[in-house]
């Protein structure tokens, strides 16, 4: 892409973009570099490498101009490199080298920091992730709102199964107390029957054997007294 009245050439690689200034450049021009570059960091980018190594500089303007185009850079959560390798941009910036990252190529900016350059990267995606369309931030709300009412269902469906079950083991509960009550009801009975002799431990009630009524069992005790 180039200016009607300045030389700028810009290259898109994805995150990196580089603007290329030529030629020479003073107040005439000043205008119309401020708005191609304004217009150029607005766009999609995480790091704006400004290439000045062919382009030379007749007006301090220009380190202002550079200082308010870092600031826009930043607010996008952004980074601005100044690519050149000129003494006399070297003396140019000289009063800015802190505030600036000027490094001589791309190539020697990537080896001076990838976890940087990653940390950036980072920070441009969140900022994105930010901002969601309406019609997908309806259906985000739409399907956390199912997904809590299943969950809902679930628990308390689980709930009632519990209480189901606590209710059963309350009714065996209640049996088996009932069972020895019953047992120990029957056993007081047996009791003075036992004092009798009209009831026999199971080894008299084994060697019994076939005895099949209460008849033939008194039979066979006063037959086992009038032998003893």
């Amino acid at each position: 892409m180039r200016a009607d009245l300045i030389d700028i050439q810009v290259e898109d690689r994805g995150e990196e973009v580089e603007i290329s200034l030529y030629g020479i450049l003073g107040e005439y021009q000043l205008s119309a570099v401020r708005e191609k570059l304004e217009m150029l960091v607005r766009g999609p980018g995480v790091f704006f490498f400004v290439n000045l190594q062919n382009a030379r500089f007749t007006t301090d303007a220009y380190r202002s101009l550079f200082l308010e185009i870092l600031n826009m850079v930043k607010q996008q959560k952004a980074s601005l490199i100044l690519i050149f390798d000129s003494e006399e941009l070297q003396t140019y910036f000289e009063r800015y080298r802190n505030i600036f990252e000027i490094y001589r190529s791309r190539e020697e900016y990537r080896k001076s920091g990838l976890s940087k350059q990653a940390h950036l990267v980072g920070l441009h995606y969140e900022k994105r992730s930010i901002s969601l369309s309406p019609g997908f931030a309806v259906s985000v709300a739409l399907f956390l709102i199912g997904w809590a009412v299943t969950l809902f269902v679930i628990i308390v469906g689980q709930g009632r199964e519990i209480s189901d079950k606590q209710a059963q083991i309350t009714v065996l509960e209640s049996q088996k107390a009932r069972y020895i009550r019953e047992i120990d009801r029957l056993e007081s009975a047996i009791g003075p029957m036992r004092k009798l002799g009209v009831v026999q431990d199971t080894t008299l009630l084994s060697s019994f054997g076939v005895i099949q009524d209460w008849v033939s069992y008194l039979e066979y005790l006063e037959k086992n007294r009038r032998e003893k």
